[in-house]
């Protein structure tokens, strides 16, 4: 049962980096060695443009999903409590780094 409470809270956090990887194209790949200056500060301007909208879009459904899934577990027959608990301590996380980003862009001029 633990290791399934593991993976279960694994899989999301995997999305989530899966996703800020995608976001960073082609920084940190074998394809970055090859852009040239030019292409460097316009792929990197279209990530930070790119890192802003996916985080205000995924951050908040991921804090709900996450919530929701902790409630069920919780409330099933079967349900159990240490899944529940990680479920919900991933859905506070989401939800607190989505407030840290939203309050940093309004701090931008």
């Amino acid at each position: 049962m633990l290791l399934k409470a593991i993976t279960v809270a694994l899989v999301p956090l995997a999305g989530l980096a899966a996703i800020i990887w995608i976001a960073n194209w082609p920084f940190h790949t074998p394809w970055a060695k090859k852009l040239s200056p030019e292409q460097r500060r316009i792929n990197l301007a279209h990530n930070q443009r790119h890192h802003r909208r996916a985080v205000r879009v995924v951050l908040p459904m991921l804090a709900i999903v996450l919530g929701m899934t902790s409630v069920s577990i919780l409330a099933s027959p079967r349900g159990d409590p240490f899944a529940a608990t990680v479920m919900g301590a991933c859905s506070v996380v989401c939800a607190g780094v989505f407030v840290a980003v939203i309050r940093k862009g309004r701090r931008r001029p």
